[in-house]
């Protein structure tokens, strides 16, 4: 016969006798210590998960981060990379408008700048004077009337007349050069007198009207391609040199007039816009102060006209 050992516990006081079973309490209290294991061993597991999805998360989140730098790292060196490319275009374009204001004749003097790279306002003050002068330039003569000559055969004023050696002024400039050589147009304008014949030892003669009261002469032509009436842009063929009439060889006698009266040609020959000036002083006997200011009013009615138009079609 098994019999059960247990320690029993018997306690009396006024109220009487109490037994306690030693046996069960002892079993009571490992069972709640395993529950208390069990619990703790549950709590760990539940937050080491929770810590590792966290950590991934935050791996996740740092991988990223990472890619997210290294695109703005990416995008950074193509940004300074174009700034500077810019910086390298705006010098770039700084030297080109002290090119252009070289060229066109702007000083310093015609703009007032609180910045003096203020490369904007520099690009507007030559792009007004250069359209004035490029306005000048396309309808009065300037310029040689040909590509290529030999030499200047004679020159404007009086001189020995080479066939009727008699002294005689000379009104105009004389280009040697080879028959069938081009002749261009010196300025826009319409052609006033084109045609054959003696013409007072011209020869074949072509006349061209331009704007302002200035006219050209191209004389001693041996092919005309141009006919009265026909408007020519500064540049455009208008025949090929020769010799004919009063010549004693090829060549060119060009002639610039204002008002019928003949001015010597080279001074126009050789005026361009990077000389824009030497006309002034060099030829005194035109009104430029005047002429000027009327070409400022016609292109300031010709914006005035534009800005209506674009008012009218915005309309």
């Amino acid at each position: 016969m098994i019999t059960d050992k247990r320690l029993v516990l018997m306690i009396t006081d006024k109220n009487g006798s109490r037994h306690i079973n030693v046996s069960m309490i002892f079993r009571q209290l490992s069972l709640y210590f395993l529950l208390f294991i069990i619990s703790i061993v549950l709590f760990l597991i539940v937050s080491i998960s929770a810590f590792n999805s966290e950590i991934k998360d935050i791996n996740s989140k740092n991988i990223l981060i990472k890619d997210q730098y290294q695109r703005m790292l990416k995008r950074n060196s193509y940004l300074t990379e174009q700034i500077n490319q810019r910086l390298e275009e705006i010098s770039l374009a700084g030297d080109r408008i002290n090119d252009l204001e070289s060229v066109i004749g702007v000083s310093k003097d015609d703009y007032e700048l609180e910045n003096n790279n203020d490369l904007i306002g520099r690009i507007d003050i030559a792009s007004i004077t250069g359209a004035q002068k490029a306005f000048v330039m396309k309808f009065i003569p300037n310029g040689y009337p040909l590509e290529n000559y030999r030499r200047i055969s004679a020159e404007f004023g009086n001189r020995m007349h080479p066939i009727l050696h008699i002294l005689h002024k000379h009104t105009g400039l004389d280009f040697s050069t080879k028959v069938d050589t081009p002749v261009y147009a010196t300025a826009d304008g319409v052609i006033d007198y084109a045609a054959n014949g003696w013409n007072g030892g011209y020869g074949k003669l072509v006349k061209v009207a331009h704007s302002f009261g200035f006219k050209t002469y191209y004389a001693h032509l041996n092919k005309i391609i141009v006919k009265n009436g026909e408007f020519v842009k500064k540049g455009q063929l208008i025949a090929y040199s020769g010799n004919s009439g009063v010549s004693t060889g090829p060549h060119l006698h060009y002639e610039v007039r204002f008002l019928n009266q003949p001015l010597n040609p080279i001074n126009f020959a050789k005026w361009d816009m990077k000389h824009f000036d030497s006309i002034f002083q060099k030829e005194r006997t035109i009104a430029w102060q005047s002429l000027l200011t009327t070409i400022n009013n016609l292109m300031g009615q010709e914006k005035w006209d534009q800005q209506q138009l674009s008012l009218k079609e915005q309309n």
